[in-house]
C-alpha cells in the first residue's frame, strides 16, 4: 500500500491554503456597508436637488399665472376706465339747441364733477342711446378695492339711483402706496374753473395679488392716457 507524503507548507492540489473545501468565499463586509451608505447619500442628495428643482419650476409656472391672471383682469378695467374717461362731457351743449337745453339739462354731460387723485366723477352718454349717465370711479382710503359707481342722471337734471359695479377686488395698491391712481393736465385756453378745465386724466395703476402658491405675490403696473374726446 502506497502512502503519499504531503509536504509541509504546500496545499493538496484543489485546495485553498485556510480555508475548509466546499465553504464559499465572502468579499470584505465592510467595504461593501461603506459603498452602500455612499450610494444612499449620493441617491438622496441627487433627490433632493431633483425635488428643488421640480419646486422651483412649479413656483415659477404659478407665479406666471397668477400675473397673466392679474394683468387680464386689470387690462378689462383700464381698458372701460379708458374708454369712458375719453367721453366724459358728451354731449356737450353745443349739439343742442339753447332752448332744448334749457327744457331738459339732463341731456347735457358735465364732463368733469370730481378729480382727485383717487376719485374720479364725470358725465357721459358711454352708451350713446341719449341717457346720461354721472360715473365715478373711487378707491376708498385704506382699500384695494376700485368700483365704479354709475347714476342716470334725467332730464330735468337730476340724478337717479346709482348702481356700484367693483371693477377690480382685492388687488390695487395705489392708496397703500401713496402713488396716484389719477393724475390730470388742464386746458390753459379753456376759461371754465377747475375741474371743468381738466383735459386729459392720465391712470397709473399698481396691481398685486394675494399669496398664492407660488409664495411670491405677482406685481403688475398698469398705466393709460386718456385725453377728453373733442365734442
Amino acid at each position: 500500500m502506497l502512502v503519499r507524503k504531503h509536504q509541509p507548507g504546500k496545499a493538496f492540489p484543489g485546495k485553498r491554503t485556510g480555508a475548509i473545501p466546499g465553504e464559499p468565499i465572502f468579499p470584505d463586509a465592510g467595504a461593501s456597508l461603506l459603498e452602500l451608505v455612499l450610494v444612499l447619500s449620493l441617491f438622496g442628495t441627487i433627490t433632493a436637488m431633483a425635488m428643488a428643482l421640480i419646486l422651483q419650476s412649479y413656483k415659477g409656472a404659478q407665479l406666471r399665472l397668477s400675473t397673466s391672471t392679474l394683468f387680464d383682469s386689470g387690462t378689462i378695467a383700464l381698458n372701460q376706465m379708458t374708454r369712458e374717461l375719453r367721453m366724459a362731457g358728451y354731449p356737450s351743449a353745443k349739439l343742442f339747441t339753447s332752448s332744448a337745453v334749457a327744457s331738459s339739462p339732463g341731456l347735457v354731460a358735465t364732463p368733469f364733477v370730481t378729480v382727485t387723485a383717487y376719485d374720479m366723477v364725470f358725465q357721459a352718454d358711454t352708451h350713446q342711446d341719449g341717457t346720461v349717465e354721472q360715473i365715478e370711479y373711487v378707491l376708498a382710503p385704506g382699500s384695494q378695492n376700485l368700483y365704479r359707481n354709475s347714476t342716470l342722471k334725467n332730464l330735468n337734471g337730476t340724478l337717479a339711483s346709482s348702481q356700484v359695479t367693483t371693477l377690480l377686488l382685492n388687488n390695487v395698491q395705489n392708496r397703500i402706496s401713496g402713488t396716484p391712481l389719477f393724475a390730470w393736465n388742464i386746458n390753459p385756453s379753456d376759461t371754465q374753473s377747475f375741474p371743468l378745465n381738466v383735459q386729459t386724466i392720465y391712470i397709473n395703476l399698481l396691481l398685486q395679488s394675494s399669496g398664492n402658491e407660488s409664495g411670491s405675490p405677482a406685481s403688475v403696473t398698469l398705466s393709460a392716457t386718456c385725453p377728453r374726446m373733442n365734442f
